[in-house]
């Protein structure tokens, strides 16, 4: 099955309890929105958004194997012990192009498939310096109308 060149973007979020201890969309266009780093401790990070000419998206697909796409859906591990934790990962493109996946787990049992997992830490690698980046910058206090001034 060949469809990474129809996807044009990608979200992944990890929940642990009724947190969302990281969220990151990715798109073509550039676009990139992250939140956290996946600690289930600093889940106050803020939600950072913006446009990227760094190519994120491409990175992260580049490390995409084809064969994943073979196993969307939701898996639901059994014996879960701890806060249970959600990892879902979607893949969407025009015409209604959706590849999603979900494992519900435990955080101290089995958690995702190592495929799974790897995406997660690549986007979050990719990301890390833009995220930092932006956590760092100085608040945008020049106003519109002070274009002109």
């Amino acid at each position: 099955m060949h469809v990474k060149h129809l996807i044009d973007r990608v979200l992944i979020t990890l929940e642990v309890g009724d947190k969302t201890t990281l969220f990151i969309l990715l798109a073509k266009d550039g676009t990139v929105h992250r939140k956290g780093d996946g600690a289930p401790n600093k889940t106050d990070l803020p939600l950072m958004m913006g446009l990227s000419h760094q190519q994120h998206f491409n990175a992260l697909m580049m490390t995409i194997n084809e064969d994943i796409f073979n196993y969307a859906g939701v898996e639901n591990k059994p014996g879960k012990v701890g806060v249970e934790s959600r990892l879902t990962i979607i893949f969407q493109g025009k015409d209604e192009i959706d590849y999603s996946f979900r494992v519900v787990y435990g955080s101290q049992s089995e958690g995702p498939p190592r495929e799974l997992v790897e995406i997660l830490i690549n986007a979050v690698k990719i990301t890390e310096g833009w995220y930092q980046e932006q956590l760092s910058a100085p608040p945008d206090d020049k106003k519109w109308w002070k274009f002109w001034g």
